[in-house]
Formats: C-alpha cells, sequence, structure tokens
C-alpha cells in the first residue's frame, strides 16, 4: 500500500503497466522499477502504478511509489472509450479482444489522472499503448511510451534466421504488432528507444511523434565485482529461458560452438541460469559439461564463479541487460556483434570480446583462458566503462531533459526536472571539472 500522504498527490510524471514491476527479471521491470527510483531521489514527483497488482515479495523502497489501481465504474469505462475513438476503433476494439485485454480494468488508468493530474504519462510494456492512447482527450498531457524495442523489427530480426517453417506465425505476429503501432502508437507525443536505432524505428516504423534514445543503466551497488574472481574455465549465460532470443542463443552455441570447445577443454563447464527453461533448453543438460540450473534467487554467485559470460545473441533488439549486469560485476564478456549492438563506446573501444564465427568464439575463449592478464584488463575496462555510460541516475536525467523539451497538445507543458536538482547537478560538475 502506497502511503497515505501520497495518495492524492499531484505528480509529475506517472508511470503505468499492465504488469507489476516485480519481479525485476524483464526489460520493463528493470527499466520501470530502476527508472522510478531515479526521478524520486531527484525530487521529482513521481509514482508507478500497474493493473496487476505488486507482490508481497517486493521491496518497500518500490511498494513506497506504487499506487493502488483504483476499481473502475462505467463512466470510467465510458472515457476510456472515448479516447479510443476515430479512425481505426473498431480496429483497436478487435486488436484488444484478440489479444484478450480486460479493458474494464484498463480503464482506472482514467481514475488515476484524474486524481493525480500529471503532467506526463509514461507506458511500460506493449499493452500500456492502449492505456495511453484512452488519454487522447487530456491534451494538456505528455502520453509516452517507454518502448525499449521497437515491435516489428523484433519479429523481423528472428524471421532471418528461420526457414519457410515458422514464417505462417511470423507474419501474423507482424500484422499483430504493426496494427498496435499504427492504432496505438502512431501520433502519440513521444516514445523511447533504448539504442539509437530502436528511436529511429519508432518515429518511422511505429509513427510517435518525437522519440529519443535513453540507453538502459544499471545497479552498479548491487551488481558489484567480487573481491577476488576465480580462475577456472566456467562459463554462464543468464536471463528468461523462455525467452525466444534467450533461447536461440543457447540452442546455437550449445549446438554449433560447444562440442568443439569441450572437446579442447573438457574441464569447461556452462551453466545457464534462468527462470521458465523450456523442454528444448532442458534437454540441453544431457550434454557434457551442460548444466541446466533454472531458476535461482541471485544471480549474482553463479557470475561471481565463472570466468566469463557468453552472449551468442542472433535476434531481438535494444540493449541486453545481462552485458551490463556483467560489466557491472566485472566479469569479461565473449559476444556476438548483435549482443553490442546500440551500446556506447568508452574512448572508441568496447571492452567485450565479439565473435561471428564458430572457430572464432573456439579461439577466443581459448585464449582468454590462457591469458590471466587480458582477464583481468577486461573486468576492471568493463567497471569503468559502464560506471561511465549507464547509471540509472544518467538515464534518468536524460529522460527528464528530453520530458521538458517535448511539446505537448495545447503547444507547452510545465517542465519536469526540478531546480534544485539543476542547480545541484550543475555545481556537482563544476565540482568535477575542477
Amino acid at each position: 500500500m502506497i502511503m497515505a500522504s501520497r495518495s492524492h498527490e499531484q505528480l509529475d510524471i506517472l508511470f503505468v503497466s499492465e504488469h507489476a514491476l516485480h519481479p525485476v527479471d524483464q526489460g520493463f521491470s528493470i527499466r520501470g522499477s530502476n527508472m522510478v527510483k531515479a526521478m524520486d531521489a531527484m525530487g521529482v514527483r513521481v509514482a508507478v502504478a500497474s493493473e496487476q497488482p505488486l507482490p508481497a515479495q517486493a521491496s518497500d523502497e518500490i511498494r513506497r511509489l506504487y499506487l493502488d489501481w483504483p476499481e473502475v465504474d462505467d463512466d470510467q469505462t465510458d472515457k476510456f472509450l472515448k479516447g479510443w475513438q476515430g479512425p481505426g476503433y473498431r480496429a483497436r476494439l478487435r486488436i484488444a479482444d484478440y489479444q484478450g485485454r480486460d479493458l474494464e480494468r484498463f480503464a482506472g488508468v482514467i481514475s488515476l489522472v484524474e486524481k493525480h493530474q500529471p503532467k506526463t504519462v509514461i507506458g511500460l510494456g506493449q499493452h500500456s499503448t492502449m492505456m495511453l492512447r484512452a488519454l487522447k482527450p487530456y491534451t494538456g498531457i505528455r502520453k509516452v511510451w517507454y518502448a525499449a524495442d521497437e515491435l516489428m523489427y523484433f519479429q523481423l530480426s528472428c524471421m532471418r534466421r528461420e526457414g519457410l517453417s515458422t514464417l505462417s506465425k511470423r507474419l501474423q505476429m507482424l500484422a499483430l504488432y504493426g496494427g498496435l503501432e499504427t492504432f496505438f502508437v502512431r501520433g502519440m507525443d513521444g516514445a523511447i528507444g533504448v539504442a539509437p536505432q530502436e528511436a529511429k524505428l519508432l518515429k518511422y516504423l511505429a509513427g510517435a511523434k518525437k522519440t529519443t534514445c535513453i540507453r538502459n543503466g544499471v545497479d552498479t551497488g548491487y551488481f558489484a565485482p567480487p573481491r577476488v574472481r576465480p580462475v577456472n574455465k566456467q562459463l554462464v549465460f543468464w536471463g528468461r529461458m523462455d525467452f525466444e532470443p534467450n533461447i536461440d542463443a543457447v540452442t546455437w552455441f550449445s549446438q554449433h560452438v560447444w562440442p568443439q570447445l569441450h572437446a579442447k577443454h573438457p574441464d569447461a563447464v556452462l551453466k545457464v541460469v534462468g527462470k521458465n527453461p523450456t523442454e528444448a533448453i532442458q534437454s540441453l543438460d544431457r550434454m557434457d559439461g551442460i548444466e541446466i540450473v533454472g531458476a535461482v534467487p541471485d544471480i549474482r554467485p553463479y557470475v561471481n564463479d565463472s570466468s566469463a559470460t557468453v552472449l551468442p545473441m542472433r535476434c531481438g533488439g535494444g540493449i541486453k541487460n545481462k552485458l551490463l549486469e556483467a560489466a557491472a560485476m566485472g566479469i569479461p564478456i565473449v559476444g556476438s556483434p548483435k549482443a553490442v549492438l546500440g551500446l556506447e563506446a568508452r574512448d572508441g573501444k568496447l571492452p567485450v570480446l565479439t565473435c561471428k564465427t564458430t572457430d572464432q568464439w573456439i579461439t577466443t575463449l581459448g585464449n582468454l583462458w590462457s591469458d590471466t592478464l587480458q582477464s583481468e584488463k577486461l573486468s576492471i575496462e568493463l567497471r569503468l566503462w559502464v560506471l561511465s555510460h549507464h547509471s540509472w541516475p544518467n538515464a534518468a536525467r536524460q529522460m527528464l531533459q528530453w520530458l521538458d523539451r517535448l511539446p505537448c497538445a495545447e503547444g507547452h507543458c510545465v517542465r519536469h526536472t526540478p531546480l534544485a536538482y539543476v542547480h545541484a547537478t550543475q555545481s556537482s560538475v563544476h565540482k568535477e571539472a575542477a
């Protein structure tokens, strides 16, 4: 429950989501929870609400910033659907029905907006676009989709590696996501991608009026290097193992790289950590040296016990949170070119080892295991790089500055960035320069 003192507070920014921001193990929950906390620390009047309730296991820090989702009456449902009216109204209804979305529950966003009068409403997750569209009549409020990835490009990236057997399914998904973007996103005040390419696609494919790139951050206090990293040949991959890009990456690596790598290094071990492993992923546990760990309460012990993380990504978009977490923990990263797209280089160079072919993977990992000095150097460089480019306070400041420049339907909206924070930031910059 949110504290009573905030129950009627007027907000600068309201984040809304269909799903709760706990557990913090998916892109929308990682971005949403960290961005809300960073903005709150800056003095922004910010809160978050989700149609699904926050679980009891959620931290007190995020619970303090959470609003209960309101009960909905017929008047709010009518207002919600009124925002959907205009060209494409029936298509919007069909898409919502096809995806099984509960519009009567979604209509709670109307009560939240009328009660807290935010300057901006930011949607998290693909179905938050349905809520944002319903707010179209509220012209003094900016409506922004924190998309991260452009939906159609995500599907197209997966199509490139498949045969004709999955073409029909992919075309159905492209049609669905194209409909979501055309009938809910097109004409929205703004959309945010986590990589430059995603930001461009959100403008030219999804049709948002203004877009920007705000790269993901990482909690560098929580994800910190160990005092001593063991010298071994253990590799680790982590993430949700029912997520298509993760399934594809681990399957490809296990089939094309691991047999030859393990033959050369019989003491090598690959641990795959993450909840909901599919049957295909679980079957890899039968291979010599591969252990499918499954869900764990804390990924850090598995990372700290490993010599490197592998990111053989072949599809998907955006920035990989697992890469930033690995960098913050100072573990060497060996990845595909796809895994490092959208990242900002430090002094013109990313401290990540990249591989395109099977032979490159085998050679690079073998050299890393035999060269402890290279491993230690990469560990230091990764930590310095992520501290410089991927903190959540920096990401939150970039978002606030962009929102302050973003016009709304009335031509001008009130700024978000607290002046006290602006002055404090400028003072800090001057001190650092000195």
